[in-house]
């Protein structure tokens, strides 16, 4: 594509985004519009006058009058032209303006033969049609004219950006009002200046208990406690709303049922159009739950410190660079340091920095330090410390990063002597597994406990939306069978088989759960889950409750079927040596992998216009669609595919590309497909295609992995087309070099049998090589095959033409086979040599006349070569034949039948060849 046709593709593209935004094309009639062309026809005395959108790929009238019939093609638009300009855009005689000329509505019906149009520009600057007037007589627009044509095409785009504004804030209102009522979790209430209820959104309502309906009009101060209504805490908080553009509050609040929560509260001022201030806007979450739970965890927080406090183990909190700035009682009293005399030692130096045997232990061995420096968890790491008095110890370490901000900002280090208490370590592990998944759970999708007894599970809202069970029985408790019944059939067993092996434990790490299986969604696809929880059990073993986690790994597991998708086609490809079957091999490991409905491989016919599908794949239960297609039968797409542009459409019926053939797609059973040009030398030759029976969202991912198969599949038949091009050369070389060794023998045989003596042969055999080397370069550069007749003329007198015009040649270009070129070359060079030395091309001024035709006769094609030497010495016949004579008549010969005739009248030696056309050109 040249530059000129990248911008005009830029323009429309740009066009059709711009036009987008005014949602005008195809709408019906508005007297707004159609009372600007009745002006604009009136004013200018003009029958005609349009309002024409321009389209990437049509025309469309908004408003016309005194213009009936459809609106003509793009091709046949002048308002086409209008839209490149950014000025009025006159053409006073259509007849002699080469832009409309030709065009169909100036030399058919209905005949125009003036034109005028103003661009419609955007406030973007983007041309998106015209305003024009058209006559049947030629024309000219004065000064006022143009003035009033202008204006009102100004009028045009005034009307259009109303429409657009008014489009916008329809949008914004419902958006808003799509906000206000979608935040549940939210109390937003308005009041006007006199802190009186506007407005009161659902989650007003849900927090509060007042309906909308009975606050509207009332105080708003009605949601605060009476000890905040006496201290008239409602209007300093509109006061400081409106001094400082925002008033945050956090303090209790009441419901009209009387009872109080904690509430995290913001006020701003509200403000209209114009800036002036209307009212107040209040913004109230409830955070009655935070609040308990904040006020739960000071108190556990106070407990933890005492129970540190008290702990038997030794705690440390450390800086990133391994600083100890904390240590409890324990780990002073583990390590023999008085209560605070720990703090602000590095920790490695005080306590780590010698092995057993008494030899340094670098820094950067030391387990702590590395796993604080990677901002990694470490567990039960046996090593040893070294007390203040150098007694070494055992201990079993277990280390916690501290994440700050996205960062490592230090750990969080346990440490228990185990010198004498080695059993302790059990019950360690333990706690860093239950840490371990606290920390995953950061990932998970859901939670779940399992109450064996009863076969009930209570889980959370996640994990029943995943399971589509209600969420509020979910968390009252269901049966597992409303779980299991989602499961995927083939996981099953699986599943049972780990619930087995770990019922069977005996309280050790068989306690341990991990499962991957997959649950039916919906829409009939399937996610997979990795399940992980621990057992519980009472005091004498018996399994009671198995609560845990559930993480969403489908994309992995996906990734992972389209890896072996990948490795299983290139495997099966590189045995098959079909076109058709690695067609459909590529098409039968796509749709399976994707769960398509159909997948196909179909090649283009040269028009450009079809696709023929030899073979396809389809899901069990899907009726197979081989066969030919025509592409503007289904859409708009074939120009994206001939540029080599995917095509990518997850719902047939909303693309505009195929929106218009849902029918078609129905009777196929088609809702969303992808079709993937193959482009060779900037040419669509085939098309890989994929359909599903449903609305799909194709990822990148997927795009992608359709791009490998396609990827794949091309290099294979690529291979197979060179696999098999190579066959055809190997097998064509090995015939080449037989027959010119056959001719080179026969050559250097009859040379050196009819010289008078070595130098002569050399000298001779020496000429008839080259000639036979030249036409044979001509064969190589045909590929072996044949080659044009002038050429081989032209490379076998090469060596003879001393000065221009010794060879004079006349016939029309036709391709002769490979060992008539030869034969012809070195009969050529003969006559040449002869010549030379005893004929035309011994004198100065003589020449050789040169000619080939074709001719029909018996119903067949001949072809007729003369030689004429004109302009030599009196010629006297030879009175015998050398090798060169016999050569002459019957090499060429042999090789096309036909007849050869060599004279010697006195004017000069002639030679002329009749045969077979076909004959010269067959490659033997």
């Amino acid at each position: 594509m040249s530059s000129s046709d990248d911008t005009v593709s830029r323009d429309a593209q740009t066009r059709r985004n711009a036009l987008a935004h005014y949602d005008i094309l195809d709408t019906p009639q508005e007297a707004a519009f159609d009372d600007l062309v009745k002006v604009a026809s009136l004013a200018l005395g003009m029958p005609v006058s349009l309002i024409v959108l321009v389209e990437a790929d049509r025309q469309w009238f908004k408003a016309a009058i005194g213009f009936d019939g459809p609106e003509p093609p793009l091709a046949a638009s002048i308002c086409a032209h209008t839209v490149r300009q950014r000025d009025l855009f006159v053409v006073p005689d259509t007849t002699r303006d080469p832009r409309t000329a030709d065009n169909p509505l100036v030399t058919a019906a209905p005949f125009v033969r003036f034109y005028a149009g103003m661009p419609l520009v955007t406030a973007e600057g983007v041309a998106i049609g015209s305003l024009c007037v058209l006559d049947t007589r030629p024309r000219t627009l004065d000064a006022e004219q143009a003035f009033v044509l202008t204006t009102l095409a100004r009028q045009v785009m005034t009307q259009l950006e109303l429409r657009r504004a008014l489009k916008e804030r329809r949008a914004r209102e419902r958006r808003n009002a799509a906000i206000l009522e979608s935040a549940v979790d939210y109390g937003i209430l308005a009041t006007d200046l006199d802190g009186r209820v506007t407005s009161w959104n659902v989650g007003a309502a849900r927090i509060l208990g007042w309906s909308e309906a009975e606050v509207l009009g009332e105080p708003a101060d009605c949601i605060f406690v009476p000890e905040d209504r006496a201290s008239d805490t409602p209007a300093r908080e509109m006061r400081t709303a409106r001094e400082m553009g925002r008033a945050n509050d956090e303090r209790w609040h009441l419901r009209k049922d009387g009872s109080r929560f904690w509430a995290m509260g913001e006020m701003m001022p509200l403000k209209g159009e114009g800036g002036a201030h209307e009212g107040y806007v209040k913004i109230l979450r409830d955070r009655t739950a935070q609040r308990r739970a904040d006020e739960a965890l000071r108190q556990q927080t106070a407990l933890l410190q005492t129970v540190t406090d008290h702990l038997s183990e030794a705690v440390f909190r450390l800086s990133a660079d391994d600083t100890i700035t904390f240590a409890n009682p324990a780990a002073a009293a583990m390590l023999g340091w008085p209560e605070g005399g720990l703090i602000g030692r590095n920790l490695h130096e005080t306590a780590h920095h010698h092995h057993a045997d008494g030899r340094p232990f670098p820094r950067e061995d030391c387990p702590v330090v590395r796993a604080l420096e990677a901002g990694t968890a470490m567990r039960h790491r046996e090593t040893v410390f070294f007390r203040r008095d150098g007694t070494p110890i055992d201990v079993v370490t277990s280390n916690a990063p501290i994440i700050e901000d996205g960062a490592v900002g230090g750990a969080v280090l346990t440490v228990i002597d185990v010198t004498e208490r080695k059993a302790d370590g059990a019950r360690l592990r333990r706690s860093e597994e239950r840490l371990a998944l606290a920390l995953n759970a950061a990932g998970m999708i859901g939670t779940w406990d399992w109450d064996l007894a009863t076969d009930t599970v209570y889980a959370d809202a996640n994990f029943a939306r995943i399971y589509a069970v209600d969420e509020d029985r979910a968390a009252r408790g269901a049966p597992l069978g409303d779980y299991v019944r989602n499961f995927h059939p083939d996981d099953l067993p699986a599943f049972q088989a780990e619930l087995d092996r770990m019922l069977a434990g005996a309280g050790t790490d068989g306690d341990d759960f991990a499962c991957e299986y997959r649950i039916r969604q919906a829409d009939g696809s399937h996610r997979w889950l990795l399940a992980r929880g621990r057992l519980v059990r009472d005091g004498d073993g018996t399994p009671l409750r198995l609560p845990g986690a559930s993480i969403d790994i489908t994309e992995r597991k996906r990734a992972e079927e389209r890896q072996s998708a990948l490795v299983e086609l290139g495997d099966r490809l590189r045995d098959l040596q079909d076109p058709v079957a690695i067609a459909f091999t590529a098409a039968e490991i796509a749709g399976r992998t994707l769960g398509l409905a159909r997948a196909a491989y179909g090649a283009i016919d040269s028009s450009q216009e079809y696709l023929d599908i030899g073979r396809d794949w389809s899901r069990p239960g899907v009726a197979g669609r081989a066969g030919r297609y025509r592409f503007s039968d289904y859409g708009t797409y074939l120009r994206d595919l001939q540029v080599g542009r995917d095509v990518v459409i997850p719902d047939v019926t909303k693309d505009p590309r195929t929106a218009g053939h849902t029918d078609v797609f129905r009777n196929l059973g088609v809702r969303s497909m992808i079709n993937i040009p193959l482009m060779e030398r900037g040419r669509m030759v085939a098309v890989f295609c994929l359909q599903d029976d449903r609305v799909r969202a194709w990822t990148p991912d997927l795009v992608d992995f359709a791009r490998n198969i396609v990827d794949r599949t091309r290099v294979a038949l690529a291979r197979l087309r060179a696999e098999e091009a190579q066959e055809l050369l190997n097998r064509e070389l090995s015939h080449r070099m037989k027959n010119l060794l056959a001719m080179v023998q026969s050559i250097a045989t009859q040379t050196m049998r009819s010289a008078a003596d070595v130098d002569t042969a050399k000298e001779v055999l020496a000429g008839r090589l080259i000639a036979l080397g030249q036409a044979h370069d001509l064969l190589m550069g045909g590929a072996l095959g044949s080659t044009l007749i002038g050429p081989v003329v032209r490379g076998a007198l090469k060596l003879h033409e001393d000065r221009p015009g010794r060879f004079r040649l006349e016939g029309p270009d036709l391709e002769i086979g490979a060992k008539p070129a030869l034969s012809l070359a070195l009969m050529l060079h003969e006559l040449a040599t002869n010549a030379a030395k005893y004929g035309a091309l011994s004198r100065e001024a003589g020449h050789v006349a040169i000619r080939w035709s074709v001719e029909n006769a018996d119903d067949a094609d001949h072809l007729t070569f003369s030689w004429q030497e004109i302009g030599g010495p009196t010629v006297t016949p030879p009175a015998r034949k050398g090798f060169g004579s016999r050569f002459i008549e019957r090499g060429l010969a042999g090789q096309v039948g036909g007849t050869i005739a060599l004279a010697y009248p006195s004017t000069g030696v002639t030679c002329g060849i009749t045969a077979p056309l076909a004959a010269f050109q067959a490659d033997g």
